[in-house]
């Protein structure tokens, strides 16, 4: 049955992003503080899970739902595909990973076990040994100052409308600023049918979305939108590595 299900749930081989400038954080103080911002800008993970070989098993997606810093271990709600919940027993191991500004962050852990008191699956890990940080070489991002102006319409199939502000972009995604709470809250993975900007060049982009993170401020009553980008055909990504080419010269040369 557990073969069965691993054929079923393994995908596409699970490839680390190239990216440079390596730096792991081994400190616990420093792992507790990662994981919490995991848990704080509620961050979609892609997980591997790996035997006691080190071969892949499945790869799916969680997302941290606590941090125990006493107990040092973290915990994430249920797998999807949903499934893929029976594969987690004692010492399994997990590779997670996600981007966060730009930054690749890897890191491996240890399953313990689930917790009986949620009727959901909810699991829990012990904390990893160390989080490898990667630049990624593709990350530059034009920020607020450069891009305050521009608009941004995230269309959801069932959702209604967002509009919001441009905080920063970069070629694979952007992240927006919203006035107010969403309601419905905002699901980690969620699909944008169509996101669409015009740029400070006039030139408009029109691509679809996925959810990565998104983080609620409570006094200054914002949410904020970390969208990956999607189905971005060759001319749209041509025409927005030009713009982001552009702003890091102009970048460059008032610093």
């Amino acid at each position: 049955m557990i073969n069965g299900l691993i054929d079923r749930l393994f995908g596409q081989e699970h490839q680390e992003k190239k990216g440079s400038s390596k730096n792991i954080k081994h400190g616990r103080n420093s792992i507790s503080d990662l994981l919490e911002l995991y848990l704080r800008e509620n961050h979609f993970l892609t997980a591997v899970v790996m035997d006691t070989g080190k071969r892949r098993l499945a790869k799916l997606n969680s997302g941290i739902v606590d941090v125990d810093p006493d107990a040092h271990r973290f915990a994430c709600d249920a797998f999807l595909p949903k499934e893929a919940n029976a594969l987690m027993t004692p010492g399994v191991k997990v590779r997670f990973s996600l981007t966060h500004q730009g930054i690749r962050h890897q890191f491996e852990a240890l399953y313990n076990d689930k917790d009986p008191s949620r009727s959901e699956d909810l699991h829990w890990f012990s904390f990893p040994k160390g989080i490898e940080q990667v630049q990624l070489r593709d990350a530059f991002r034009v920020k607020l100052s450069q891009i305050s102006s521009i608009k941004v319409t995230l269309t959801h199939d069932s959702n209604p409308t967002l509009s919001g502000g441009l905080v920063d972009l970069s070629a694979s995604g952007m992240r927006v600023k919203i006035q107010g709470f969403l309601d419905p809250k905002p699901e980690r993975g969620e699909i944008y049918s169509a996101c669409h900007l015009v740029l400070s060049d006039g030139t408009p982009i029109v691509c679809g979305g996925k959810l990565m993170h998104w983080q609620v401020e409570q006094e200054r009553k914002v949410t904020y939108l970390g969208v990956q980008f999607t189905e971005l055909d060759g001319n749209t990504q041509r025409t927005l590595n030009r713009f982001l080419t552009d702003m890091q010269r102009k970048s460059r040369q008032l610093s």
